[in-house]
């Protein structure tokens, strides 16, 4: 093997932190400086959701509780951008059932989605995001599977093998390239069939089938193994999977070039080496070189000159915030030679304590615990936290598979691809986990910016199409029946609960908004009209931003969670009334439904809450898009259905007595959305609609009561702009509307057994013992809180996740007995 004797020369470097490094004369300063505009004019938020279980699998008929963190910048600070998070469920199909949102206060919020009692069992996905992070080219929405099962096992969900795939290996030099005698780390990733990372082990060999390295992986299908290439040679990686599956892969070589090598085994430091074969190094001697090292909003620039084969330098870790580092290498003139991902782990995170009152408790016997949070510097904090508790006989928890607060805003969101079993890197953190870690980012992208990018002056200045939202605005136009507008008309809008009195004129084109209204979903309102003309309009109001398209979900992340099934079989085990975390306050389950099955095979997109293939009667959009209004293309398609002006009704809802005839019209969802009963579904433009779903009888059950008299379900087509909802007119110049306003989430019910309240012998199986998602800290960092166990017995498990004001982020896990 050729050996090169290697110079090694330390090089003096000086850090422009927080602030960004100052301008100089060389190419790289147009990199940082677009830079600088990009962090300034596109400050990142990013959306969390904390859930009422460490795993997020649940059962038809619960509640799916959720605290929303929202942050803004690299250092994870509560977000002041946005004061408005959208939070949408997303069924099967990719179709959005129910959409929410929720108001922010220091960037947190919490709501819920009721979960229909039969909804079809499988993977739905929640959606969060602000209006402003979709100016981002890869914006940071947050998007998580929950698997939902169903209490009596029907639409079991039938995962087929992928027989046709096979397992597969990819290759990662450190930096980006191997180079002739220069020895180099090559990371690797085993993918089995599923997509998760499978086991492999194997050698590399050179063209004269000589071993050089062995691979054998450590965690998760992944490792790393290092030798020295040398000129003219080629090598090939041969290995075997887990599933006994052979195969190879090709190492290219480049006979000339330079390498960046990252080491982060010492905690204490970041060690980086540069180094260059002899042939790139006599070809480059002396030019210059940039080092950039990105980390939380800051760059570090190093500026040297290649005056030696190898240089070195040791960076402290304590300088850096926990979370993910960018290293990049750059030439004189700002051209990418080689980049490398490393992750920073520092003891910079809440030290939260969880204490409790006792050390073992019986059933229902009130638990007190009490909470402390302190910042790395042993300082009290304030800050806002969420607390989960479980019975861990009935939520199976994998907390290596959980994703958390610091796993999601320090890891998974930070970098390319999917991170299986996020958690593992965090809950425990060792010097394996630390090297296992590390050969993740090795295997990696980073989504925040590329350099090269930045050589784009466009890239940095990209204009923003998307304002951030503080409240929601009330807007619309009055036209005149004939569809002219009717300019300076004063509109005066009251709450009919009182406390809210805004006015304002029309303009010429008849348009009226207000503005940073704050009100939350099911306020009503009147608006008066005073045309200077006495004109007599209508009213139209602007129905909300178009949501963003719903974009096909990870098929890794969508796999169900056959422990979902475990927890639907206690709930059917149970005799009626039994109570569950998920009863309203005051009431109890005394349902034992059962679900049908499927009443048609179709594979079409629908909103019904049911899923597809669940509805008497379905027509399509493109038998009636020509028709001159919705109710006119529906009629004599629309199977028992008649409609009153626009209004449809079953026809055994419509009766006739002495005061003339009697409608009960049908409940109208929209996109997932309860429009209401005495819905005009001529606001509808046949052309947007997608597919119309007539339910009757049994097949409306999901919706409730509400739904007795049939329900009709329409689903827009993707991308299809909706038209305004009309104000209801009540008297001449006087509209009633009831806009989409925040949502109020509702209490979590956890029954009390106090000494002196009734007797409830009704059997506590509860699964969530306790969900609290309002927790705030005092001056001295501390919190309390208390609930009753519920009847299981074995380990509770008591979960607390937060931030403080800024943005240090926190999590614990406490455990106690119930016996």
């Amino acid at each position: 093997m050729k050996k090169i004797l290697f110079t090694a020369m330390m090089f003096v470097f000086s850090f422009q932190t927080i602030a960004y490094c100052q301008a100089g004369n060389d190419a790289t300063a147009s990199q940082v400086s677009r830079l600088k505009t990009l962090l300034t004019n596109h400050e990142i938020e990013k959306a969390y959701l904390h859930f009422d279980r460490p795993y997020a699998y649940y059962v038809g008929g619960e509640v799916v509780y959720f605290k929303a963190y929202v942050t803004m910048g690299e250092r994870h600070e509560p977000s002041t951008i946005s004061s408005v998070l959208h939070v949408d469920l997303i069924d099967k199909n990719d179709v959005l059932m129910q959409s929410i949102a929720l108001q922010l206060t220091d960037g947190t919020g919490w709501g819920d989605f009721a979960l229909p009692e039969k909804l079809q069992k499988g993977s739905y996905r929640i959606r969060a995001y602000t209006e402003w992070m979709r100016n981002d080219k890869s914006p940071y929405f947050f998007d998580q599977y929950i698997s939902v099962s169903s209490q009596n096992g029907a639409d079991r969900v039938k995962e087929a093998a992928n027989k046709s795939a096979l397992p597969g290996l990819q290759l990662f030099p450190e930096g980006g390239n191997m180079v002739a005698d220069v020895h180099s780390k090559v990371a690797f990733k085993a993918v089995g069939a599923d997509g998760l990372g499978i086991n492999v082990t194997g050698v590399v060999v050179d063209n004269e089938n000589k071993e050089v390295a062995k691979i054998a992986s450590a965690h998760l299908g992944m490792g790393t193994f290092d030798f020295v290439p040398e000129e003219g040679k080629a090598y090939q990686a041969k290995v075997t999977f887990a599933n006994g599956t052979q195969s190879s892969v090709e190492l290219p070589v480049e006979p000339k070039g330079i390498t960046l090598s990252v080491n982060t085994d010492d905690p204490s430091k970041i060690s980086v080496e540069i180094k260059a074969n002899e042939a790139y190094y006599k070809e480059n001697l002396n030019k210059e070189l940039n080092l950039m090292v990105y980390s939380a909003g800051s760059v570090r620039k190093i500026q040297t000159k290649l005056a030696s084969e190898v240089l070195r330098v040791d960076v402290p870790a304590k300088t850096f915030h926990t979370g993910v580092l960018q290293v990049t290498l750059l030439s004189g003139t700002g051209e990418p030679l080689n980049e490398r991902l490393s992750f920073i782990q520092n003891p910079d995170l809440l030290n939260l304590s969880i204490a409790a009152n006792k050390q073992v408790y019986s059933k229902r016997e009130n638990v007190q615990l009490s909470l402390n949070a302190k910042n790395n510097d042993g300082n009290a904090v304030n800050g806002s936290f969420s607390v989960s508790v479980v019975d861990e006989s009935k939520i199976v928890v994998d907390e290596n598979t959980e994703n958390t607060i610091l796993s999601y805003l320090l890891l998974s969101s930070d970098v390319k691809g999917y991170v299986e079993k996020p958690n593992y890197y965090f809950a425990n953190v060792t010097k394996e986990t630390r090297a296992e870690l590390d050969a993740l980012m090795l295997t990696q992208g980073y989504r925040r910016f590329v350099w090269k990018e930045l050589m784009d002056d466009n890239s940095a200045a990209a204009a923003n199409a998307y304002s951030p939202e503080k409240e929601i605005d009330i807007s619309g136009v009055l036209k005149t029946r004939g569809g002219e507008p009717i300019a300076d008309c004063q509109i005066t809008m009251v709450a009919k609960a009182g406390g809210m009195v805004l006015a304002q004129a029309t303009d010429a084109q008849g348009r009226f908004r207000f503005q940073n209204v704050q009100f939350e979903t099911g306020t009503q309102f009147i608006l008066r009209t005073q045309s200077p003309a006495g004109k007599k309009g209508v009213l139209t109001l602007d129905n909300p931003a178009q949501a963003p398209g719903v974009s096909p979900g990870n098929a890794i992340e969508a796999k169900y969670n056959a422990n979902a099934d475990i927890l639907a079989s206690f709930q059917t085990n149970q005799r009626q009334g039994v109570i569950t975390a998920s009863t309203e306050p005051g009431s109890i389950l005394l349902k034992n439904d059962k679900v049908t099955g499927s009443k048609s095979t179709d594979n079409y997109r629908s909103s019904n809450l049911s899923g597809a293939g669940h509805a008497d009667q379905v027509i399509n959009g493109d038998d009636i898009k020509n028709a001159p209004s919705l109710s006119i293309g529906l009629s004599g398609r629309a199977d028992g259905v008649q409609f009153f002006d626009g209004v449809p009704a079953l026809g055994t809802a419509v009766t006739f007595a002495r005061g003339g005839q009697r409608v009960v019209p049908m409940l109208v969802y929209v996109d997932g959305a309860e429009i209401g009963q005495g819905v005009n579904i001529d606001l509808y433009s046949p052309t947007t609609v997608e597919t119309v779903e007539i339910l009757k009888y049994a097949s409306t059950s999901i919706y409730g009561m509400q739904g007795g008299n049939g329900v009709m379900v329409i689903t827009t087509r993707r991308g299809a702009a909706k038209e305004g909802v009309i104000g209801k007119e009540m008297s001449p110049g006087i509209f009633s509307i009831e806009p989409k306003g925040f949502y109020k989430a509702r209490e979590f019910y956890a029954p009390r057994y106090d000494a002196g309240q009734p007797a409830n012998n009704l059997p506590d199986q509860r699964s969530t013992i306790f969900w609290k998602p309002d927790v705030t800290t005092d001056a001295d960092g501390n919190a309390s809180f208390n609930f009753f166990n519920a009847d299981g017995v074995g380990t509770y498990r008591v979960e607390v996740q937060g931030i403080d004001s800024k943005g240090n982020l926190g999590m614990q896990v406490f455990r106690y007995k119930v016996q």
